[in-house]
Parts: structure tokens; C-alpha cells; sequence
């Protein structure tokens, strides 16, 4: 998730182990403890080694990006690791970006996400599909959703996308944060994002306001898309104030992720199991309910 102001340090959640956990909040939960504090490169190495592990295949969208200056050439490159499961012509895409802040040990922001798609392959990788599932690991999010952008311009053809759902900072918190609502963008998506969230019962926002991450992409193309967050009860609303407030924050209700991200503090003992099995249950229920709808 990009933010547009660096915040100061700050410990708020830390992961006690008492409660007993199911197999899937223990398997994503080691997963953010293995991506944690790894480089860019590591980060895509880690899920590499994981899919192989899995024994699935993948491809990757390289790409380069320049940007001239007045003063100097911004060169940078990446590589989206992309696994594709179902059949059909429709395809939904389920992204979650790997890169993280410079500085930052990257559990939450995004090492969450990527643990929460991780498992979602290892699930419904066996499950018969009417639909395409693009499962995408965007590279250079933080440095501008490159990744994503890249995969649109190379990968996604508009007659067949049905719709983009992003996973971007879920690993702490215990309410669903959905959004950007509105906009003419979603009006396939929220009825059946609803439904999700009438089945699974879990805490539930969506807002209008929602900071960016790889759904801006594809917002920018006129493309399907929705983004999933889990976050502190009352985050939500600080959240979609800020990115109103176009990233100003106010100092006395500063978000409480907003506290942790993009800071060292963002590491492993920070996430709730919990968490990031809300946000598994909650997708794999949309992803079913998505594919229930093709005819």
C-alpha cells in the first residue's frame, strides 16, 4: 500500500501464540515470518521457492521503466511472477504486490497479502473453475504500481477481464476494510463483495476513499477492481479521510497501521494469524461466488 507521508515508529500489536490456529493461519503466518526483512529480490525468490514447492508453474512479466528528469534518468526494473489456474474465457485477476518500503521489513506491507495468495493458490489450485484466475505478485508497487501497470499493458485483455481484487496490508486488525467504492469501476464486484461479507459474517467497511495500491491500476484503465485491507476497528474511516484529504493526515487520529507501515516496526510480531485468515476466508468466498455468477 503506497502512503504519501512517512510516520514515526511505533509497536502496537504484537502476536501473543495463545490461541490455537488452524493449519492455514500457521502456513501464512510462517510465510510472513520468512519474507520479512528480505530485498526486493529475496522477496520474489521467497514465493518462487514456494510455488515450486507446490509443484505449480508460473510466468513472469519483466519489465523497464525510464523516466526522464531534468537532472537524471530514473531506470527501474522488475518482475511480476504470475500463476494462472480454471479455464474459461473470463478472467479474474487476485494481486498482491511483494515489494516493500525501502527501510521497512515489509510483514504487514505486504508480506500479508502475499502470505493470504500464497495459500489461495495452494487451495483452489486442484478446484474446477468456469473462470481464469490470474493469481499476480506485482513487483514495484511502492515505487509507482509499475508491476501492475505492466501486467495490464501486456497481460489483461479488456473483453475478457471481469474483475481485479488486491490484497494490501492484511495481517493486523480485526475488521474488513473494502473500497474504492463507487466510481463505476465496481458495479459487477460489490454486489457479490457483499454477499462475501454477508456470508462470512467477519467486521465489515467499505468506503468511497481508499489510499492507493495495484487496484489504482486498473481503476486508471476503466478496469473491474476492488481492494481488501484488514485494519484496526476505526482505521477505516481514518484511512478513507486521509486519502480525501489527498494523504494529509491529522496528528490526533493518525490511522494505527499508518504507525507501523513503512517503518522498521513493520515486522512479523505485528500480525495476527487471525487476520490473515480473515482475509483468505473472505476472498476465497468472493472468488466462489464470482465464478458461481459466469454463466
Amino acid at each position: 500500500m503506497k502512503t504519501l507521508q512517512y510516520l514515526p515508529f511505533a509497536l502496537l500489536f504484537l502476536f501473543t501464540g495463545a490461541s490455537a490456529q488452524t493449519p492455514a493461519e500457521d502456513e501464512m503466518y510462517r510465510s510472513v515470518i520468512s519474507i520479512e526483512g528480505k530485498t526486493r529480490t529475496g522477496r520474489a525468490d521467497f514465493i518462487r521457492n514456494q510455488l515450486r514447492k507446490m509443484g505449480i508453474g508460473y510466468f513472469t512479466v519483466p519489465f523497464e521503466y525510464f523516466a526522464y528528469r531534468a537532472t537524471d534518468t530514473l531506470d527501474l526494473s522488475g518482475e511480476s511472477i504470475v500463476v494462472r489456474i480454471g479455464s474459461g474465457s473470463k478472467r479474474i485477476v487476485v494481486g498482491a504486490h511483494f515489494d516493500a518500503w525501502e527501510g521497512s521489513q515489509g510483514a504487514n506491507d505486504n508480506g500479508s497479502g502475499v502470505a493470504v495468495v500464497l495459500e489461495l493458490i495452494k487451495t483452489l489450485r486442484s478446484q474446477p473453475w468456469k473462470c481464469m484466475i490470474d493469481f499476480c505478485f506485482f513487483d514495484q508497487e511502492e515505487e509507482g504500481l509499475l508491476g501492475s501497470q505492466f501486467y495490464i499493458e501486456r497481460v489483461v485483455e479488456r473483453k475478457n477481464h471481469y474483475g481485479m481484487i488486491n490484497l494490501d496490508v492484511v495481517g493486523t486488525g480485526e475488521e474488513l476494510f473494502v473500497g474504492p467504492v463507487g466510481g463505476g469501476d465496481d458495479e459487477f464486484l460489490m454486489p457479490l463483495v457483499r454477499q462475501a461479507s454477508h456470508q462470512t459474517k467477519f467486521p465489515y467497511q467499505e468506503r468511497r476513499f481508499y489510499p492507493s495500491s495495484d487496484h489504482q491500476a486498473f481503476a486508471n484503465g476503466r478496469l473491474e477492481n476492488i481492494s481488501i485491507s484488514v485494519v484496526p476497528k476505526g482505521d477505516s474511516e481514518l484511512l478513507s479521510r486521509m486519502t480525501k484529504a489527498g494523504g494529509r493526515i491529522d496528528p490526533k487520529n493518525i490511522p494505527q497501521v499508518m504507525k507501523v507501515m513503512h517503518t522498521p516496526d513493520d515486522r512479523s510480531d505485528q500480525i495476527r494469524p487471525e487476520a490473515l485468515k480473515m482475509a483468505y476466508e473472505f476472498t476465497k468466498t468472493l472468488l466462489q461466488l464470482i465464478d458461481d455468477s459466469i454463466k
